[in-house]
């Protein structure tokens, strides 16, 4: 469980750094890398953020940036374990930094509601709002964020995960949610059937079987085209595409808040 740094011309083929990120930090006990998964990465103002499930007495959220994916600068913690699948919005909200997170437990947290934070530094947060829960079927054990959220003119399109307890264990699928613009924590429209699930054999045998993590996607705003990079079966990294129309047209009339 550890991060690196990858590059790509065509957002298929990936050159992967062999070394691990190694990060800069002023604060060696915030600097004492353990293990660190779960990554996203996210644009805003003039750097890069990383935000990952990091250890610090337990898992929590993690955050660094960079400017160049050469050297990544560690900040403090966001909140204090245990927590997973920090997720920061791509602009500042009534301007203040947001995030999407999952509180948890120290294991494989049979539970899980997404709840949003906002800060004024990228240090301290606070104003905690319950955006959503599981409910039942696909996403009735836990649900976390998944991708950095997509700015549309109906609202923040959230891309998740929900898991169901099945006599196989978790179940990871994907679904969708429309969120308030102004106020993210409240939810306008959400998917009732899953996106995508585990059907491919990439999917649904590897180091975790059954998974279908979305952790990443790029929205081609000329286009419409959205790439959503998930996780399979926590072995590889797999891409689906989709149109932003069609997307929130599905979920508009696949709605259930």
């Amino acid at each position: 469980m550890q991060l690196h740094s990858g590059r790509s011309k065509d957002g298929i083929n990936w050159e992967i750094d062999n070394e691990r990120i190694s990060f800069i930090c002023n604060d060696p006990e915030i600097g004492n890398f353990i293990y660190g998964y779960d990554p996203r990465v996210c644009w805003i103002e003039d750097r890069y953020y990383v935000t990952w499930c990091n250890c610090y007495h337990g898992p929590t959220i993690g955050i660094g940036y960079t400017y160049d994916f050469k050297e990544f600068y560690q900040l403090e913690n966001a909140f204090l374990p245990f927590n997973r699948n920090g997720v920061l919005f791509p602009r500042k909200i009534k301007g203040k930094y947001a995030i999407l997170s999952r509180p948890s437990d120290n294991g494989h947290t049979p539970f899980g509601d997404i709840f949003y934070s906002e800060s004024s530094d990228i240090c301290h947060w606070g104003k905690h709002r319950h955006v959503m829960s599981p409910r039942g079927r696909w996403q009735s054990t836990k649900i976390g964020a998944g991708p950095t959220p997509i700015e549309t003119i109906e609202g923040w399109l959230l891309i998740y995960h929900g898991v169901l307890t099945s006599c196989n264990g978790f179940v990871y699928s994907m679904g969708a949610a429309l969120l308030d613009i102004d106020e993210p924590w409240k939810v306008l429209y959400r998917t009732e059937p899953y996106l995508l699930s585990p059907q491919e054999l990439y999917e649904c045998v590897g180091d975790t079987p059954n998974v279908v993590f979305p952790c990443a996607a790029l929205c081609d705003a000329p286009t419409g085209r959205i790439a959503i990079y998930y996780g399979g079966a926590d072995t590889v990294t797999c891409l689906a595409f989709t149109q932003v129309d069609e997307l929130i047209n599905f979920i508009k009339s696949n709605s259930k808040v």
